[in-house]
């Protein structure tokens, strides 16, 4: 017997691209992974979950939401709105002053509130802010008035610790944005006759504007999101989403209604989103 031919398997050649994109993909992996199980999943089934209530599948969670909690819609809106405002102007002041003039001591006070957690800066402007409380004291010492009104416990109150509490990191990102600009545009333009606002208002923040729209997105979602800063300092009604979510969920176990108010929360803040994101695609395609 003449012994058979051997059979030539054709071999597979993996070119440096393809390596490259397994290696990218198993480094990727794990991150994939954590944002699957702990963002995307939970995400769709709130969604999901928010369709189904007693009466089946539908909008009732939704009827039932807007029905009972219209006003706290509104003011979650408004109370974040206003806070992203104010947050924007010190953020701007702050990172500008720090521009053109290196004050250590500022430089270290203003990051303070980054190291603080919610739960103990709502705390601190509790006491703060009280009737009886740091500051109708010390105005009190001054002025010599007494029983003064505490702005805890109002919506005022609620404003001031959240842009204590927010300004830090979005002044963090405006001045680093700020300090990467070449100081050549701005001392054309103070030769030129210009002064040192029209510098920030022309020249720094339009420059920056990609970064400033970061930092008021991140502003933006930590404020609408944010629980304990609320419960804490916030007025008894009307009350920010978050509180009015806890509130369904612990007290009357209505997780359809709670999941509503979620799927409102996240339309609101993707509304921001896609004027972001619409923005970047267009510098990017310029």
């Amino acid at each position: 017997m003449q012994p058979r031919a051997a059979v030539k398997r054709p071999s597979i050649r993996v070119s440096d691209g393809q390596r490259e994109a397994v290696s990218g993909l198993v480094l990727v992996l794990p991150a994939l992974l954590v944002l699957c199980v702990l963002y995307i999943y939970p995400l769709c089934a709130s969604i999901a979950g928010s369709f189904v209530s007693d009466e089946g599948i539908g909008l009732h969670n939704f009827a039932k939401a807007f029905t009972l909690y219209g006003t706290d819609i509104l003011f979650t809106i408004g109370i974040t709105i206003i806070t992203l405002v104010l947050v924007f102007v010190v953020a701007v002041l702050t990172a500008s002053f720090l521009r053109f003039r290196n004050w250590p001591f500022l430089n270290f006070v203003y990051r303070l509130p980054l190291f603080i957690p919610y739960l103990i800066a709502g705390h601190t402007m509790r006491v703060f802010l009280a009737p009886h409380g740091i500051l109708n004291i010390l105005i009190s010492r001054v002025t010599g008035l007494s029983d003064l009104p505490g702005l805890a416990f109002s919506w005022i109150g609620l404003v001031i610790t959240f842009v204590w509490k927010q300004f830090p990191l979005a002044t963090l990102l405006i001045l680093g944005a700020f300090q990467s600009v070449e100081d050549s545009y701005i001392e054309a333009s103070l030769n030129l006759g210009g002064n040192k606002v029209r510098a920030v208002w022309e020249i720094l923040l339009p420059i920056c504007r990609p970064t400033v729209l970061v930092a008021m997105v991140l502003t933006f979602v930590s404020t609408i999101g944010c629980l304990t800063i609320p419960l804490l300092i916030g007025p008894s009604k009307p009350v920010m989403l978050p509180i009015d979510m806890a509130f369904r969920i612990n007290y009357m176990g209505d997780w359809g209604v709670a999941n509503a108010l979620g799927v409102i929360s996240y339309l609101i803040v993707i509304a921001l989103s896609m004027y972001y994101l619409s923005y970047t695609v267009k510098k990017e395609d310029a």
